[in-house]
């Protein structure tokens, strides 16, 4: 046991005080996993159906890690007449978000002892806005944004009229949507909102998917009120909040919703139905549409003009490589994108935005995200769609100016980066099947396995077996700390798909089990990180935006 920990001790001191302070925000001993896995830099966690259909130079990747790469993002309040043009290099986080919002439209009743704090040096005039938008890239991180400088001109332009923080991070491990997202709505991190990953423990059989299933998802996973939610509830419901997403995990901004209200006195709360083509909400419930929606014939405007165009793109060389299941998502394309900004619209005019007081509106664009776990953030594609959303986020500073001149503020963010392509930047995969082989031989499959869910982060044991087995987690985690690459590839996997250089490369940096974090208190004296360079922290980008 003690040099099971020991192994563990020292993958935290080489991660360093930082790094660790990431990890232990994530962490919830009632909904994290048995063992957190932090793949090393440039690696990419697939899941099992990925592993069974790998190509040469597959794009598919994840980016459920720690590294700074994926954790910086643009932040930029805007707000003419409202926030004044600043510029800071101060630390910040998506924590920082709902308390700032709190302030701006004068809510007093937002609880002290959260994670987040109001933004650092924000300047105001002290006029109450009418409306306060939250504007997500998905995947719009740093490390996106550097790769592809010429594609959001709208967001540029934001940050050198507003209040600028170059030095915003996601805030904790793992740099995915649905604990970001918690993150932008509570003020804390997962160690406190309880959303610590897509899928969270169920019971001692194992996880679940966070929020259960799309159309009728379940926002009581957060552990936390939202800042819509107390402010709704603050106001006896007269105030407005809405959000407008993609995707179930966009729910965390929003938060419970209205169970105990009328049908037109539920909160807007909108996901795209990919089955049904249409927008739905999050659960009829909790949620509603707005009063208007446009009509799909919008939608399949915007799909004939982009068809025209993409067989000119295709045509000069762009990728089609890869098309999963046979047929690409609508959110890797302009339409969707575009519709989104026409419901924002819709909204807008058919909601009564700050008849009661401010409104609060959420808007996550999910598109640079999944074209980026499809094709990768390298492709033409991704630049594609990064500049589809920059589009429309100038189309929406255009419809605030026009209805709320001096009246709006609008925050840009983005919930984390992407994971270059493996291949390129010598990175490796980690197949979770593997995985689980490796454990059970080590370990005892049993009658009953000893692993029971293996995630891109995380794994849930059955500790009752493992117990039986004569084994602890602590064990567990240093068995497969040092695991390599080459010990990982399964039979399935092509010849021609095998990065053969890098075969005895460390599939993790670190493998920490959850009875080892249940003793991580203090992380400073952990020091410095030995992972430096500007491969894996790209840095603050400076003030000039000179990419």
């Amino acid at each position: 046991m003690a040099d099971a920990r020991a192994v563990q001790d020292a993958a935290a001191s080489d991660l360093g005080a930082e790094y660790m302070e990431l990890v232990a925000r994530a962490y919830h001993p009632g909904r994290s996993g048995d063992l957190q896995l932090l793949v090393s830099p440039f690696n990419s966690a697939n899941y099992a159906a990925e592993s069974l259909s790998l190509v040469p130079q597959d794009p598919r990747t994840s980016h459920a890690s720690v590294w700074m790469y994926l954790e910086r993002i643009p932040l930029v309040v805007y707000g003419p007449g409202i926030v004044q043009r600043s510029d800071s290099a101060e630390r910040v986080s998506l924590a920082d978000l709902a308390p700032t919002t709190a302030q701006l439209v004068g809510f007093d009743g937002w609880p002290g002892g959260r994670d987040g704090r109001v933004l650092p040096g924000l300047s105001v005039t002290g006029r109450i806005p009418k409306i306060v938008v939250t504007y997500v890239f998905d995947g719009g991180g740093w490390n996106v944004l550097r790769h592809w400088p010429d594609e959001w001109p709208h967001l540029k332009r934001l940050m050198g009229e507003g209040a600028n923080y170059r030095n915003a991070l996601t805030g904790s491990f793992p740099s995915i949507t649905a604990c970001a997202h918690a993150t932008i709505g509570t003020g804390t991190f997962p160690r406190t909102h309880g959303i610590t990953g897509h899928n969270i423990r169920a019971d001692a059989s194992g996880s679940r998917k966070t929020y259960r299933e799309p159309g009728n998802a379940d926002p009581s996973d957060i552990l936390a009120p939202t800042l819509a939610d107390l402010y709704s509830d603050a106001s006896g419901n007269r105030v407005w909040v809405g959000e407008v997403g993609y995707q179930v995990w966009h729910i965390g901004m929003i938060g419970f919703g209205g169970p105990n209200r009328g049908a037109d006195e539920k909160p807007v709360g909108v996901y795209w139905n990919e089955g049904m083509g249409s927008w739905a909400p999050h659960n009829p419930a909790l949620f509603r549409l707005p009063a208007t929606v446009p009509g799909l014939d919008v939608f399949e405007a915007h799909q004939t003009d982009f068809a025209a165009k993409e067989s000119s793109l295709t045509s000069s060389g762009w990728d089609r490589q890869f098309d999963p299941s046979g047929g690409r998502s609508p959110c890797c394309s302009p339409p969707v994108v575009q519709y989104q900004h026409d419901l924002l619209v819709a909204t807008l005019d058919s909601e009564p935005i700050g008849a009661e007081g401010p409104s609060l509106l959420y808007t996550t664009y999910k598109s640079p995200d999944y074209t980026g776990h499809v094709y990768n953030m390298y492709s033409d594609w991704e630049g594609l769609m990064l500049r589809t959303v920059d589009e429309q986020l100038g189309r929406l500073v255009e419809e605030l100016e026009a209805r709320y001149p001096g009246e709006y503020v609008l925050m840009v963010t983005a919930d984390h980066g992407q994971c270059p392509l493996p291949d390129a930047v010598n990175g490796v995969r980690l197949d979770p099947i593997q995985l689980t082989r490796s454990i059970e031989e080590a370990f005892g499959a049993g009658p009953t396995s000893v692993v029971q869910d293996v995630w891109p982060s995380e794994v849930y044991m059955n500790v009752p077996g493992l117990r039986d087995a004569g084994a602890s987690l602590d064990d567990v985690a240093a068995h497969i700390r040092h695991l390599t690459y080459r010990q990982n590839l399964g039979p399935y996997v092509p010849r021609n798909a095998i990065e053969q250089d890098l075969l005895d490369d460390p599939e993790f940096s670190a493998v920490f089990a959850s009875t080892w974090l249940d003793r991580l208190w203090d992380v400073s004296r952990f020091g410095d990180t030995i992972y430096t360079g500007q491969d894996v922290d790209p840095g603050i980008p400076p003030a000039s935006l000179n990419l």
